[in-house]
């Protein structure tokens, strides 16, 4: 059983910055901003509450900011900044886990969509 005690993530499998979508606050943001990035670059507004903002998602349902080495391996291209949400990953609550995967952790909610730019006129739609 995994605990937050005993959880050690090897960082590089990446499973949990693929098919999931990434909700960010203004100050993860403006966090992110401050790295050198545009918010056009790495923000799309959440098609749950369009009154919010997740990460891009590239082509293939891959965060924006996941990369993967020659090897193969994956990485977090802001990792030292990334967004609380992914610094608590996998452990949301006290109970101890059998596996730190998406698929393992939400079967029943587990699902994977290629989420929509909003643009108009080729102008982001951000504040």
């Amino acid at each position: 059983m995994l605990t937050k005690n005993n959880f050690k993530c090897d960082r590089f499998c990446g499973k949990c910055c693929m098919n999931l979508a990434i909700r960010v606050a203004k100050d993860e943001i403006n966090k992110i901003k401050r790295l050198g990035f545009e918010e056009k670059d790495f923000l799309e507004r959440d098609l749950i509450d369009e009154s919010k903002f997740i990460l891009q998602k590239k082509e293939n349902g891959h965060c924006i900011f996941l990369k993967k080495s020659r090897k193969g391996m994956y990485s977090c291209g802001i990792y030292k900044n990334r967004p609380r949400i992914c610094q608590k990953y996998p452990f949301f609550g006290n109970k101890p886990l059998e596996s730190c995967y998406p698929e393992d952790l939400y079967p029943e909610q587990f699902f994977s969509f290629k989420a929509g730019k909003f643009a108009a006129n080729n102008q982001y739609l951000f504040k």
